[in-house]
């Protein structure tokens, strides 16, 4: 299963609209955040760990089945990603989402997979314009015939 680390306040500072939110409303950023990593890990063998600096700052949305957010309190939240990547037992499954240098030498020694930030913000831009048009539209037929298919008496 891929883990995919993300570098939280990493990723805020460096999208533009976030980091606009992250200022007049904190809470709100971090739940996009969180959504994103619903959408990314919803029915597929992905996990996400998100880690934040500091503290939650109120009401977040709960992570979901494979989804962790990591507060980092009173500690540095670069360090709490690194010393994961050293303590995990399969660090080729991880995939570091962060432009921070020292956590991404810190992937490199472990062989763990690095995505930049850039990358993953364009990444999820095209899977959200994507996931909306992959799927067939519904409609009243459709609609129909499953009704129709799956009420149907043997």
């Amino acid at each position: 299963m891929k883990h995919y680390i993300l570098d939280g306040h990493n990723i805020m500072h460096k999208e533009p609209e976030w980091r606009s939110i992250l200022s007049s409303n904190p809470v709100q950023a971090l739940n996009k955040l969180i959504l994103v990593c619903q959408r990314i890990t919803a029915g597929k063998n992905k996990k996400c760990t998100i880690y934040f600096d500091g503290s939650p700052p109120g009401d977040i949305i709960k992570g979901g089945k494979n989804i962790q957010v990591t507060f980092s309190y009173d500690r540095d939240a670069d360090a709490l990603i690194k010393s994961l990547i050293a303590r995990s037992k399969n660090p080729r499954n991880l995939v570091i989402i962060s432009d921070d240098s020292e956590i991404q030498r810190t992937a490199r020694a472990y062989s763990c997979g690095i995505q930049s930030v850039q990358k993953f913000l364009t990444e999820i831009t095209s899977n959200r314009d994507t996931d909306e048009s992959d799927k067939p539209p519904v409609n009243d037929i459709s609609i129909e015939e499953w009704l129709r298919l799956f009420n149907k008496k043997k």
